[in-house]
């Protein structure tokens, strides 16, 4: 029997990002299990030349030949572009075999101000795909009052553990270990790159620095990294360096703006946070509860179990909640012994042979 091809389109690192990472993980996975994967990275900045991964520089160029001419078994489309979504759903019209990935609150946001055309076309297209998945309840709830058939809807998270590489940890800079050495408690954030949902900062890497002001009067050692791999609004970053040296933290707040893997930095650290102000399954957060470190996130969506929650952009709860953490830290990592975080790959990997033979039950 012939193996089976699969499609992976959306981003591969660098840079790292939610989806990137989901990426790379979830194609070790396939390959392990001897499945044929080609990924189609549409952003276009790897020049790295990788096996069986695509660089896609011009992507209206490459999507007009690959709707026609696409020979993979299965499309599995990750990334957030609704045009891609439609264009991706409506190979369904051609018999292909698609599947879509939904992150955040990016489905919301693309029907929310569209027109009465736009709202069509998009659940037209989704109506065509094979199966969506959600990664979480929200997006699948959106998904049943548009219509699309439950039985083409699952939610599986994106989190697939990493596999523990010495050549990660020696990627990073010891610019990075000399900070972490130095400094106790340690907390760590991160962001694929700067951006704003509803005109204040998506990511809350203001709300990060206030934290870490806060904390500075009862940890003077407190040591604060935020991962950010692709700065994106350099504005805006400038205008928050400027506001780390304003609060005198400038030794305390480190950004980490190279494109490394970030789980050795999670591992080091005392506390995760996740400031969003929106969100989907955030996977750096699945992994700091993965590894077993006290995380605190904001409330805006269902977060896993053992997360401890705060009240959105409220930066006086945010502060109560890692002051409580720290305070009452053994217990803290106490109850994370009993979380279970789980591997997703397999779950993935059902839906695949369940869009490959309509008739299997296994999902």
């Amino acid at each position: 029997m012939s193996k089976i091809k699969l499609a992976l389109i959306g981003s591969y690192p660098p840079p790292y990002g939610g989806i990137a990472i989901h990426i790379q993980r979830l194609k070790r996975q396939l390959e392990e299990k001897e499945y044929e994967c080609i990924v189609y990275d549409l952003k276009g900045q790897n020049e790295l030349i990788k096996e069986n991964i695509i660089c896609i520089k011009n992507v209206k160029r490459w999507l007009l030949r690959y709707f026609f001419f696409a020979r993979e078994n299965i499309i599995h489309y990750h990334n957030s572009d609704w045009k891609m979504r439609v264009v991706i759903g409506l190979m369904g019209l051609l018999g292909k075999k698609t599947i879509i990935s939904i992150q955040g609150a990016s489905l919301e946001d693309s029907l929310k101000l569209a027109s009465w055309f736009k709202k069509k076309i998009i659940i037209l297209a989704l109506k065509h795909t094979s199966f969506v998945i959600a990664a979480n309840k929200e997006t699948e709830n959106l998904l049943l009052s548009s219509n699309i058939h439950s039985q083409k809807i699952t939610v599986i998270p994106a989190f697939i553990p990493p596999v523990i590489k010495k050549e990660d940890y020696q990627e990073i800079p010891n610019q990075m270990w000399n900070f972490i050495k130095v400094h106790y408690p340690i907390i760590s954030a991160n962001a694929f790159k700067i951006n704003f949902y509803h005109n204040q900062d998506l990511y809350g890497i203001d709300m990060c620095i206030d934290l870490c002001s806060h904390l500075k009067n009862t940890y003077p050692q407190i040591g604060f990294i935020f991962c950010l791999p692709n700065i994106g609004d350099y504005n805006y970053f400038h205008k928050m360096k400027h506001r780390i040296i304003e609060m005198g933290i400038e030794n305390n707040f480190l950004f980490q703006t190279k494109p490394y893997q970030m789980y050795p930095i999670i591992i080091k650290s005392d506390l995760f946070v996740r400031p969003t102000n929106s969100d989907g399954d955030a996977v750096s957060l699945r992994e700091a509860l993965y590894f077993k470190i006290p995380s605190i996130a904001s409330n805006i969506v269902l977060r896993p179990e053992g997360t401890i929650l705060f009240k959105n952009r409220d930066m006086n709860d945010f502060t109560l909640k890692v002051k409580d953490a720290l305070d009452n830290y053994e217990k803290y990592k106490e109850r994370l012994k009993t979380v279970k975080i789980e591997d997703n790959s397999e779950k993935i990997l059902k839906i695949y042979r369940k869009v490959i033979n309509p008739k299997n039950n296994e999902y």
